[in-house]
């Protein structure tokens, strides 16, 4: 199976189910481009692949083009490092799916994030039950550009159960 490089994003016309599956080696390509286009370049995910990446790692691929992922650090910490959706996608409810996935193959344990006080997706993290346990000032200084909008502080969210 041959995944789309990002120049060719562009869905032809035959529609096709979104698949969900966890991280392979044929992704960090393009998982690694879609991190880089949504938080910050350098991010280098290859290591999920030795933490249960079958317990830690949603992808979500539309046509072998890889349009949501979601990581969790191990299966250990429980701690969302990564969850991001390609720009285009962004209302067709990937996130959601990615994140009720790793909850459901995470079940009783607790699992905490970090989100940029300014993002959106707090909404999507509210409504599976997350809450705010700590204010961050800071959080992203050494990974946002200066120019970001997006603010450099942060709230530690989490999920109890």
């Amino acid at each position: 199976m041959k995944l789309c490089s990002p120049d060719q994003d562009q869905p032809d016309q035959s529609s096709a189910p979104i698949i969900y599956e966890c991280l392979q080696s044929r992704h960090l390509p393009y998982v690694h481009d879609l991190l880089a286009r949504v938080f910050w370049t350098g991010i280098d995910v290859t290591d999920s692949l030795q933490y249960s990446p079958e317990k830690c790692t949603v992808i979500a691929t539309y046509k072998h083009l890889v349009v949501g992922v979601a990581i969790l650090s191990s299966p250990q910490e429980t701690y969302i490092t990564y969850l991001a959706v390609r720009a285009g996608w962004e209302n067709s409810q990937i996130a959601t799916s990615m994140l009720y996935h790793l909850i459901q193959l995470n079940p009783n344990k607790d699992i905490t994030l970090h989100v940029s006080v300014n993002n959106p997706a707090m909404l999507l993290y509210n409504r599976f039950g997350f809450k705010a346990e700590e204010f961050v000032v800071g959080f992203y200084e050494d990974y946002l550009d200066p120019q970001s909008r997006a603010s450099k502080n942060a709230f530690r969210l989490r999920l109890r159960r």
